[in-house]
């Protein structure tokens, strides 16, 4: 059985003609280098937008057309699990690659999306500004790249505050026990009798809203409080486990290899490394 590909910060199925490294940011515009055919499913270890400039792009993002042939924003948090790929000839894409680091200092202060999706208008309008102005930058320019990407991620935040807010406010009260209580035992019944709609409509306006199902949201925040734990703190891992609401230690690490192709002490131990615990996969 091949195990899934891993790829760490500012990895992607393409060539850079242009990239730039901005603090915790890289900047890029690529052209594909792999057809879709060839495209495997594969995880992203840390955030990034993609922007596409030409082509034909397909996207299991929340929001994405079939076939995406304008210009769209998708941004993907950490872990995002995809196979994403251009249709065709004549692609190109513009990047923002954000370091986990940079990513959790921004999340203490605006709420990203925790999961993969086609942003509005207001973030779509930054990253053309910043594709456009970034046509051939010198290393000088690191300081207003570094300022477009805050921007673009305080636009992010906004556009993603926009969706909450046209949720009902009993699917909002779903996500956020989700959220809270992830690691807890909490059945569909559950969080639909808190909700006060039945099973079946919460999962299907779940899906409209949010672009996955309930319980894909709940093991993704079970993922995502496990990856900070593993960075953050000491614990031990059957204390992670634990902490994270899965049944043991074992149950755990196969959920999270399976998730980030990397088991729980590789993540640990990339995390002081700046690469994930992660090999070299970087795409030729």
């Amino acid at each position: 059985m091949t195990s899934r590909r891993i790829f760490a910060h500012d990895e992607f199925l393409g060539q850079y003609e242009m990239r730039l490294p901005a603090g915790g940011f890289v900047v890029a515009r690529r052209v594909p280098t792999v057809p879709e055919h060839e495209v495997e499913e594969h995880t992203h270890t840390e955030a990034h937008f993609v922007l596409l400039m030409r082509g034909a792009y397909v996207s299991s993002a929340a929001g994405a057309p079939a076939v995406a042939e304008r210009p769209l924003l998708i941004y993907n948090p950490p872990g995002t699990t995809h196979r994403d790929c251009f249709r065709g000839d004549g692609g190109q894409f513009f990047t923002v690659s954000v370091s986990m680091a940079t990513q959790r200092h921004f999340a203490y202060a605006v709420a990203l999306p925790d999961h993969a999706c086609v942003l509005g208008r207001a973030a779509l309008g930054v990253a053309l500004n910043m594709a456009a102005s970034g046509a051939a930058p010198t290393p000088h320019d690191g300081l207003i790249v570094e300022s477009l990407c805050a921007e673009l991620l305080t636009a992010t935040a906004l556009d993603f505050k926009d969706v909450l807010d046209r949720a009902p406010a009993w699917l909002r009260r779903a996500r956020e026990l989700m959220h809270d209580d992830c690691g807890t035992e909490l059945s569909l019944s559950d969080v639909a009798m808190v909700a006060g709609v039945h099973p079946v409509h919460l999962t299907r306006t779940f899906r409209h809203h949010f672009g996955c199902t309930p319980g894909d949201y709940l093991r993704r925040c079970r993922l995502t409080k496990a990856a900070a734990l593993l960075m953050d703190t000491s614990a031990e891992l059957v204390d992670v486990a634990e902490a994270c609401g899965y049944f043991d230690q074992a149950h755990f690490s196969h959920t999270f290899k399976a998730a980030f192709g990397v088991s729980p002490r590789g993540y640990r131990l990339g995390a002081t490394t700046g690469r994930a615990g992660l090999p070299d996969t970087r795409p030729a």
